[in-house]
């Protein structure tokens, strides 16, 4: 390649066919091998089997419900070992759940605050000597007990938009109740293994909130990095993928979409403080108003949707070749340069490899087999096949 530009600006009317030289060295034999033999096996064996190179892909879109259901069981308060240290009350999941609204990211409540706080400024004062307006009169703790047995109630769609109203094809778009599933687990080495499957039987997943804490191997009595409470008491945030595929099957796209559930840890505390007003009591010289303070900790689910959606794509097909192509050349062209700058027997390689042929000379190139042949006037083509070997 040495020289190729300044050549071609020197002398334009000049066009340069490739000559094929076969080079009888096992170096740069065994170097073609090995570098056809590796491309070949990452176009075919890992782009196409295992990335789908030959798919278009489009990010989903879609929406999820949740609910928490379920109550505590009839436990024994005594025996709970965690409530030996703190009182814990029996709540059901209007009490567990914050906020009982519609939301991506509930707060499941394990520790409660109840502070019954009084107005310490009055109302209409222009200044205040105290941090908070509000002192704390009395106040409660407990734990929510059994929490782990509460379960989140999940449905949940999604769709590919651009691919399914190009074609009105339903492989597009799905609901969990018609969608198989499965919640996965990672080990320490970071091996995926399946915990719970959900079949398409058209009702909504059940993950239990002790399935969750397993998932994301969080132990509620284990203490977070940098704190002295246990988790149930300070609360943690928990990530809440749910990841949507359809390239599952050898030859994808797959006729329907699949899902997986994969919850994984922060070394985050979440707290809420909530300010219920309990009104005004008119009292003479000054009137006295109270709130109840809410403090509720707990695990903070954060809910999202991932993924893409594939569909057989000729362009990303032929720009894989494509690809395969130019590498070959790469390796071709960096052959080349061993072959006449690197190697003992270079000059005779680079000799076989550049030939100068002019329409207007003889080249004897018939006497030397190298096929140059005419036909009705025409210069027809150069048929050149070298053998160059050491001596």
């Amino acid at each position: 390649m040495e020289g190729v530009f300044s050549k071609t600006f020197e002398d334009p009317m000049v066009y340069r066919l490739a000559k094929y030289v076969r080079i009888r060295d096992r170096t740069l034999g065994l170097y073609y091998g090995l570098a056809f033999a590796i491309i070949s096996v990452y176009i075919v064996g890992w782009k196409l089997g295992v990335n789908k190179a030959y798919l278009a892909y489009e990010p989903i879109s879609g929406s999820i419900k949740l609910e928490l259901v379920g109550s505590t069981p009839k436990i024994n308060l005594r025996q709970q070992e965690y409530c030996s240290d703190m009182k814990c009350r029996l709540c059901d999941e209007h009490d567990v759940r914050y906020p009982n609204t519609d939301t991506t990211e509930p707060l499941i409540t394990t520790y409660v605050r109840e502070a019954r706080q009084q107005r310490v400024c009055h109302r209409n004062a222009t200044e205040c000597p105290f941090a908070s307006p509000f002192q704390t009169a009395l106040w409660d703790d407990y734990l929510v007990a059994g929490v782990e047995h509460f379960s989140m109630r999940i449905v949940h769609s999604v769709q590919a938009a651009v691919f399914y109203f190009q074609s009105r094809d339903s492989m597009f778009k799905g609901e969990s109740r018609n969608m198989k599933g499965r919640l996965v687990g990672r080990t320490k080495s970071g091996e995926v293994h399946t915990l719970k499957e959900f079949p398409a039987n058209g009702q909504a997943d059940h993950i239990g909130i002790g399935e969750i804490l397993h998932a994301a191997d969080v132990e509620l009595d284990h203490v977070l990095k940098g704190h002295i409470r246990p988790i149930r008491e300070t609360g943690i945030v928990i990530f809440c993928h749910v990841r949507y595929f359809n390239d599952y099957t050898f030859f994808a796209p797959a006729p329907g979409i699949e899902y997986e559930y994969e919850f994984s840890a922060a070394n985050e505390v979440e707290a809420i403080y909530e300010p219920v007003h309990l009104g005004v009591a008119w009292t003479s010289p000054v009137d006295v108003e109270e709130r109840m303070l809410l403090t509720r900790r707990g695990i903070k689910l954060v809910w999202t949707q991932e993924g893409a959606l594939g569909k057989f794509s000729f362009s990303a097909l032929a720009l894989t070749f494509a690809i395969w192509l130019a590498l070959l050349k790469v390796t071709t062209i960096i052959g080349d340069f061993i072959a006449t700058r690197l190697l003992p027997n270079r000059r005779a390689y680079r000799a076989a490899a550049e030939q100068d042929i002019g329409d207007e000379t003889s080249t004897g190139l018939d006497d030397a087999g190298l096929g140059w042949g005419r036909g009705s006037g025409d210069y027809g083509a150069i048929r050149s096949t070298t053998t160059v070997g050491p001596p």
